[in-house]
């Protein structure tokens, strides 16, 4: 009968009579030798119970023999491990063995940069509660310019050969393997109820409710000083705490330079990737120690460099970066070379080339030139994650977010769609709101009457009002909240009169540094007291030069640039903080811009005309916030009394109301203006004029040229050039 006929107990029972024949040829001395084989090969397999009732007495005492000693091996390694903890602790964590030393110091600088994975809270646990979500430790300030937050349960951490193990998990957020499917199960939306922010003794935040959806991009808007950059930075350091299974991350400062190039910088931010390399390396060269301690083999390290395509990830990071102005040569020039704002722009790329679950951006806009905002603008449209922007251009919040998160009145307060719909909607909701209060204090007068006519009267109608007490008493309790402004801002630049055209003329201006390189050429420009002159253009093409050239700052290379004999101009600049003296108070500060100094009492007039009054005029400006420095520089320009006023990004550090007043101001100046900004609610409302600075291609100068156009024009022209290259690149694509 052919084998695969048989009955399971015929294939058992002709199954044992093969072996009875077989163990019959063997000798004895082969007999014993395959049965210690097969104990052997099934000890390590841990089937040994298996054969355990067919061992003689000798046998089974020299398995228990092995079993014991391989258990006192385990313990000897754990207790040398423990003691080598024990005393690197003790000498302060400097022992340099084992890949320690400077290459462990920096190691632990750009962990600090990264978040952490879940590492299995209950799939039923609800985001941002307290109560199923372990809550994350603040971290320290990473040197990459971006930090998030990473629950550790480790105090400790350990190098294997040069590569870092840890205890129950490992200090970065881990966007493979089994931490990324668990994430799969959980609630990615954010709820966190009753916060309370406090800035030394001044209460920012006071049973304020954090909620944010996932996959929405929030603005978060309000007046200088009442929170945002603050809440940003406690949802970044645990302070405020979500879940640890989101990735969090926060660009808020520059990176630190170094001899790294701006691409490595960004792909070197991806701790995940670096980590998984080294682990592949060790393992392809036989570290079977490693796999050990790990418990990875190399076939799922590969698979998680699948995951987060390793493969692509230099691609991915230069594509982020050219969005953001930086040419082939720039991406590999070492960080220390570039300016704060460029470095500013390499935080951010790390940002976007990370892919977290809650981006949290701090004016991203400050450092952008209008292709690089542009481009942004796109990226973020598209984003699939939750984002929440600080940011005081009015025009990037109204292209980049789909809700809105307000701070007034020490709560947080919500409105969907972008800027201007939440405009129109606090309008509407505070004419609605200022009605029901109105309709509120006529009843309450009604109820007041009716109570103090028959209190004391007739019984029944004592009774009567009594009941219409209650009902004034919760009218009291329960007032109807209205939601009135703040008192505007109002700036006010006076001018020391009109000059008669031209104030400044531009002939045929060339200028370079150096003769062999020309920044541009053949530039024809006038500037008049009625001049309204908006300059736009990427970083890097000379924008604030062409200021400088106009203030005689620096002479051209060839061609004249001319100036009324009674011409005086105020000029603010990007860095007028660098002028200052932090320790100095605004009034002094003013009162110093002279040789006979300014009084005190015309000092503080000209700072109140731009809302430093009060205990903020006499302050150390080092305790003012940016927006309230910049209006410092703005007072100096008042005082100044200028013909033309030259401004180079005047809106940084503002808020949006205050951008307003701005504009506003300079509108009413009988002066002329020129200004390079990127802030479009600025150009639309002041410029007449658009002049475009374009970089020159291939060593060849660049140009300054009009624009015939609106800004609005001018920004589509960009985001249709930058939307096109993004889709051929896959860059939008990779992103998600």
């Amino acid at each position: 009968m052919p084998k695969d006929k048989l009955g399971k107990n015929e294939a058992k029972r002709a199954a044992a009579a093969g072996l009875r024949e077989l163990d019959q040829e063997m000798t004895e001395e082969e007999r014993q030798r395959e049965m210690h084989k097969t104990v052997k090969e099934h000890i390590h397999k841990g089937e040994d119970e298996l054969f355990e009732k067919k061992l003689t007495k000798e046998e089974k005492k020299a398995v228990m023999a092995a079993k014991k000693a391989e258990r006192d091996a385990k313990k000897a390694a754990q207790k040398a491990l423990q003691d080598k903890i024990a005393a690197r602790r003790g000498g302060g964590g400097d022992a340099a063995d084992e890949g320690g030393g400077e290459e462990g110091g920096e190691c632990g600088e750009r962990q600090s940069n990264t978040s952490a994975a879940g590492d299995g809270e209950d799939d039923g646990a609800e985001a941002g509660s307290s109560s199923g979500a372990v809550l994350q430790a603040p971290p320290k300030r990473g040197r990459a310019g971006v930090h998030s937050t990473k629950k550790r349960d480790h105090d400790y951490l350990e190098r294997h050969d040069g590569i870092l193990v840890a205890g129950p998990d490992l200090p970065f957020f881990q966007r493979s393997g089994p931490n990324a499917a668990l994430r799969k199960t959980m609630q990615m939306d954010i709820r966190v109820n009753d916060i309370r922010l406090c800035a030394g003794k001044q209460e920012l935040l006071f049973g304020a409710v954090l909620a944010l959806n996932h996959g929405r991009n929030y603005g978060l808007v309000g007046r200088n000083g009442v929170g945002k950059t603050t809440l940003l930075r406690s949802i970044a350091e645990g302070i405020i705490a979500l879940p640890s299974f989101l990735n969090v991350v926060h660009v808020e400062q520059e990176i630190e330079g170094d001899e790294l190039s701006a691409l490595e910088t960004v792909v070197r931010a991806d701790e995940e990737r670096e980590w998984l390399l080294q682990v592949e390396q060790a393992l392809v060269e036989g570290d079977d120690a490693l796999e050990a301690t790990l418990k990875i083999t190399l076939n799922e390290v590969y698979n998680r460099l699948e995951e987060i395509d390793s493969d692509d990830a230099e691609s991915r990071a230069a594509q982020l970066l050219a969005g953001l102005g930086f040419d082939n040569d720039m991406q590999g020039k070492p960080t220390r070379e570039y300016s704060g704002g460029w470095r500013m722009r390499v935080a951010l790329a790390q940002a976007l080339y990370l892919k977290p679950d809650l981006l949290l951006l701090d004016e991203p806009t400050n450092h952008l030139d209008v292709h690089a905002l542009t481009w942004l603008e796109v990226f973020l449209s598209s984003w699939e994650r939750t984002v929440l922007v600080v940011s005081h251009d009015r025009g990037f919040l109204n292209r980049t977010t789909t809700a809105t998160m307000f701070v007034h009145g020490k709560r947080l307060r919500y409105y969907g769609g972008n800027y201007d719909t939440f405009l129109r909607v606090r309008a509407e909701h505070r004419v609605h709101m200022s009605s029901m209060a109105k309709q509120n204090e006529r009843r309450q007068q009604h109820l007041q009457q009716f109570i103090s006519r028959f209190a004391h009267g007739h019984k029944k109608m004592a009774k009567q009002a009594q009941s219409r007490m209650r009902v004034l008493q919760r009218l009291q309790d329960e007032p109807c909240e209205v939601d009135f402004d703040d008192p505007y801002l109002r700036l006010d630049f006076p001018c020391a009169g009109q000059l008669p055209p031209p104030c400044i003329t531009v002939n045929d201006v060339s200028f370079g540094y150096t003769r062999d390189r020309i920044l541009y050429e053949h530039c024809d420009f006038g500037v008049d007291c009625d001049s309204r002159v908006a300059i736009v253009g990427p970083n890097g093409a000379g924008k604030s030069t062409f200021l400088k050239l106009l203030t005689a700052e620096i002479e051209p290379i060839d061609g004249h640039v001319g100036r009324h004999s009674k011409l005086v101009t105020a000029k603010f600049t990007q860095h007028h903080i660098d002028s200052m003296d932090l320790e100095k108070s605004a009034v002094n500060h003013m009162r110093g811009l002279t040789a006979e100094g300014v009084s005190v009492e015309e000092a503080r007039k000209y700072l109140g005309r731009f809302g430093l009054s009060g205990d903020l005029a006499l302050n150390p400006i080092k305790f003012l916030s940016g927006g309230q420095k910049s209006r410092l520089a703005f007072a100096e320009l008042a005082w100044r009394s200028p013909h033309i006023l030259l401004l180079d990004e005047p809106t940084n550090h503002l808020d949006l109301e205050t951008i307003e007043a701005l504009a506003m101001a300079l509108n009413h100046f009988p002066g002329g203006v020129v200004f390079v900004s990127h802030d479009e609610r600025l150009i639309e409302m002041v410029a007449d004029e658009l002049w475009v600075v374009n970089r020159g291609d291939g060593g060849k100068p660049g140009t300054v040229s009009v624009w015939h156009s609106s800004f609005e024009a001018y920004k589509e022209a960009l985001e249709e050039e930058y939307r096109s290259k993004m889709v051929s690149n896959g860059v939008v694509k990779g992103q998600r």
